[in-house]
């Protein structure tokens, strides 16, 4: 044996997995990416995340509450040029306005930012909107370079839904965001997108720069970390090209981290908070298909111990089916939150991260396909307690509430927290389905050979799985924006929209056989698209261009493929027909739910005929706050 080979040091071990290593227990880690012995065990997914080895670098620990000092953090140099070429990209354009900024102008977008759509809590947390005020709304008097980037941050993303003239132009405007009767026509909504353009992309200029000039990716602090929580959002909006940088996340859930002391606490709410938030950022990255920011040390730092394992979850909430109520509801959302980010990880990491398009390992999927029918069941039950709470209160779970005056009443915020359950669902199954197909269609030509029929049925049963799921979470979104107001602008949610109706309208075009009740969640969600059409420009992406001129012409001849659509057409005018009813009653003083409304086709309930089968969940606990997380994202 020669010297070098008795000298030769052996491959060094891999790294323990996510979960023994969040036990602190000895992992027996497996090559190859196999699971490790105690997850077998435990049958859930194995991952691990990875982290630099070596001695970690010293840090200053903030014990208490007080605010920090300014930390700056070093990013990678592609982080400039990203912010340069998205910066060059945005003035590229003939179509450009910058209007001034009045203080009457100033305070409308920041009163558009309270319905909600900013309420961040670092943005609570910064006193921007005591300091705006304080100065009645005058930009010029803003003596902090970090709050003026902040305070140009929120005017940039209250422009996408602001009614003021100067930035929508001449045209109809609508008299409030709460205007049912303007947002009933969708031409006239899909125009202010087009309208308000010019104005937005010179206000998303104005605090790119200012942000870019004064570091504040580089320099922690309140306001420059809810500046690049806003600018990110910015961007979700503006970008339309999958898997491109996401340099003010990053430079977001940096800050954060380093905030953790002054927005952590032992409070449920406080611990909602973080998991609704933490939830929102992983679908997004998801979404995009862009490197995961929340790891799961994230998750314990952020949210305190790690919950159940998703089939501890399904079986507790299926002991208490007999008995649903409210308080289970609101012990169930934090776990399940937390799981369903621990699963849009496994997505991105496991998956969505492989190196080569070869054929997705059985186990992978097979265990993946698993952990998402039980968040799918676990889901089911959330919703089921969440219409007994809603009964409880004497709110109708198939009508939402459009009063303006109580938009935090604990009916709304359980609408609205259960819209945000459901998108943590389908912000991970049609990533899902896409990633399946992705891999079955490029190894399409491995499974010609007898050889290799049984993994050709393995991966074709895998991709059937992952359709169905798909198809079950279009059904999802199109109940989720029912029950939410019918102006409910959160411009972010567009992408998701546009990926879900091109998604349910390929399958209805495969499909030839006209269904009412997939033809009526289809309209549903063509609906919401046209009303994004309020903040942005449908037009401006070709690929979304012709999505909305696909579905005006299928959704034009289905309705009148059939007269069984007369039913549906009816339910489908219902919506406008009470939204108008609604707000004359609100000019007269009476109640919505004093109104008569038209019972819904049984169709819509499925064949048991139940309504309770589609209602929605929510939390209670923390009030606006809870609210306020789910008005973020989606995904």
């Amino acid at each position: 044996m020669s010297h070098s080979e008795v000298r030769q040091k052996r491959p060094p071990k891999p790294p323990a997995c996510d979960r023994c290593k969040a036990r602190r227990v000895l992992c027996h880690s497996q090559p190859d990416g196999k699971p490790c012995p105690r997850c077998i065990q435990k049958n859930v997914i194995c991952t691990t995340t990875p982290v630099p080895r070596g001695r970690p670098r010293k840090k200053t620990q903030l014990e208490s509450n007080s605010e920090p000092t300014n930390t700056t953090i070093c990013l990678p140099g592609t982080h400039q040029e990203t912010l340069d070429e998205e910066l060059a990209l945005l003035q590229n354009s003939d179509n450009l306005d910058q209007p001034k900024l009045t203080p009457d102008l100033v305070a409308h977008c920041f009163e558009c930012n309270q319905i909600p759509i900013v309420t961040h809590p670092l943005i609570a947390a910064s006193s921007i909107f005591i300091s705006m005020r304080s100065i009645s709304f005058n930009i010029s008097r803003l003596q902090s370079t970090e709050t003026r980037v902040l305070a140009l941050c929120i005017i940039a993303f209250g422009s996408l839904v602001s009614h003021h003239d100067t930035i929508l132009g001449p045209g109809p405007i609508p008299d409030s965001i709460f205007d049912p009767v303007f947002f009933s026509s969708s031409s006239e909504t899909r125009n202010c997108g087009v309208r308000r353009a010019p104005i937005c992309r010179g206000f998303h200029i104005m605090a790119l720069k200012a942000a870019r000039d004064s570091g504040t990716i580089q320099n922690t602090s309140l306001e420059n970390a809810a500046s690049c929580f806003i600018l990110d959002l910015l961007n979700q909006c503006t970008r339309s090209s999958p898997g491109l940088k996401r340099p003010w996340a990053t430079a977001y859930m940096s800050h954060v981290r380093v905030l953790v002391p002054m927005l952590r606490s032992s409070t449920p709410k406080s611990r909602f908070c973080c998991a609704a938030y933490l939830l929102a950022e992983a679908l997004v990255s998801t979404r995009s298909k862009t490197t995961m920011q929340v790891t799961h040390e994230d998750q314990i730092m952020f949210c305190g111990p790690e919950a159940p394992s998703l089939a501890d979850q399904l079986a507790e909430l299926e002991a208490s089916s007999n008995n649903p109520c409210s308080d289970v509801l609101f012990e169930a959302m934090h776990p399940y939150m937390f799981g369903a980010t621990s699963l849009a990880r496994q997505l991105s990491g496991v998956i969505g991260g492989r190196k080569t398009l070869g054929p997705l390992p059985e186990s992978v999927g097979g265990e993946f396909l698993a952990s998402l029918s039980q968040l799918n069941s676990i889901l089911s039950h959330l919703l089921t307690h969440a219409n007994a709470g809603l009964t409880n209160l004497g709110a109708d779970p198939t009508q939402p509430s459009l009063s303006v005056d109580d938009l935090w009443s604990p009916a709304n915020v359980i609408r609205a927290c259960g819209y945000g359950a459901i998108m943590g669902f389908i912000g991970i199954a049609l990533p899902f389905y896409r990633e399946v197909e992705k891999c079955y269609n490029s190894n399409a030509n491995l499974f010609i050979s007898t050889a290799e029929h049984a993994r050709r049925m393995s991966a074709t049963a895998m991709l059937e799985e992952a359709h169905k799921m798909a198809c079950l979470a279009v059904g999802q979104l199109a109940r989720a924006k029912g029950y939410l107001t019918s102006i409910h602008y959160v411009p972010g949610t567009c992408k998701t929209l546009c990926e879900y109706a091109e998604f349910a309208l390929d399958v209805e075009e495969k499909r030839g056989v006209v269904e009412p009740e997939r033809v009526h969640d289809l309209h549903l969600i063509a609906r919401q698209v046209w009303l994004a059409g309020y903040s942005q420009d449908l037009f401006a992406d070709p690929d979304t261009a012709l999505l909305v001129q696909r579905l005006e012409s299928y959704l034009d001849k289905a309705t009148n493929s059939d007269t069984i659509f007369q039913q549906v057409q009816a339910e489908m005018n219902s919506a406008d027909i009470f939204d108008q009813a609604t707000k004359s009653a609100q000019l007269h003083n009476t109640e919505p739910d004093s109104l008569n409304r038209i019972p819904l086709p049984e169709f819509m309930w499925g064949q048991s005929g139940d309504a309770s089968e589609w209602s929605f969940a929510g939390i209670s606990e923390g009030g606006s706050v809870a609210l306020e997380s789910w008005a973020m994202y989606p995904g």
